[in-house]
This record gives structure tokens, C-alpha cells and sequence, in this order.
């Protein structure tokens, strides 16, 4: 009979607990780039409770976008919230007029030389929200409500 004992490979990582393994590939892991990338987004918007102007720049993630669309009180007559993305130089912006119902628009050309052209449209929170999802993941979000073209005179 052969005496040798043979032992099984050591991988600490299999003899750790859960939680021990979210630690180990926390600490491990530190030189794997995230994917999340930095959105250039600030807002802007008009409620009961505050308001902040466009020029101020606060920006916003999506997570704090729908958080604050949510709270948008349909009952208040001048609600609004608008988001713009700096990078891309695209605008969105609404009007909550019910529980579920909301207006869309997307200036033409907005800012200072906004001649008045909008993409208006709308639509329930689900599609509105979808969309906002895109519009802060900066991929083809245009096209996911049914806009009509708009002109307002001032």
C-alpha cells in the first residue's frame, strides 16, 4: 500500500462565505474600468415646492430624473422639468397633467435663438419614462413617442 496522501488544491476563494467573496473581488478586482459612463446632464425645473433655473447647471442622473418627475404635483398649474444633455446638446422637457399623463417636448434649436419649433407629444408615464431611459444612456431615443411638429409664436 502507498502511504502518500494526496491533498486537495487550495483556491481560498472557495472557502470563503458569500459575503467574504463579494469582499475578496471588491478588493481584488480595483484595476476593472466600470462601464458606467459620466453623463453631462443638468436641469432644470418649476413645482410648488422649488425651482432651478437652467443657467444654474445642476446636473442629474437618471435614477434623480425620475425621482424628481414623480414628484411633479399635476394639481400645480405651472409644473414643468426639462433636462439637457451638454454633450450632445439635445433638450427634452414636461409637463405632468395627471397621475399618469404627461406633454413632451423637444425645443428645436433651443436656447437663446429658439425660433419656437418644438417635437411635442403625449403620452403615459411607461413610454415617457422609457424614453428618459434612453435619452440618459445617450443611445437613439428620438423615435420611441409619437412627436408632432410644433410652433409657438412669442
Amino acid at each position: 500500500m502507498n502511504n502518500t496522501i494526496l491533498e486537495k488544491p487550495t483556491n481560498p476563494v472557495l472557502n470563503l462565505t458569500p459575503v467574504q467573496k463579494s469582499i475578496h473581488y471588491e478588493t481584488t478586482d480595483q484595476n476593472i474600468q466600470s462601464d458606467i459612463k459620466y453623463q453631462d446632464i443638468h436641469y432644470y425645473m418649476h413645482s410648488k415646492e422649488k425651482t432651478i433655473e437652467s443657467d444654474e447647471h445642476i446636473h442629474i442622473d437618471f435614477f434623480k430624473a425620475l425621482s424628481e418627475m414623480n414628484a411633479l404635483d399635476w394639481n400645480y398649474e405651472k409644473n414643468y422639468i426639462g433636462f439637457v444633455n451638454n454633450k450632445t446638446n439635445e433638450c427634452v422637457q414636461f409637463i405632468r397633467q395627471g397621475e399618469d399623463k404627461w406633454y413632451a417636448e423637444v425645443p428645436i434649436s433651443h436656447g437663446k435663438d429658439w425660433d419656437g419649433y418644438t417635437w411635442s407629444c403625449y403620452s403615459d408615464s411607461k413610454p415617457i419614462f422609457d424614453m428618459m431611459e434612453l435619452f440618459f444612456d445617450e443611445v437613439n431615443w428620438f423615435h420611441s413617442l409619437p412627436w408632432k411638429m410644433r410652433r409657438y409664436k412669442h
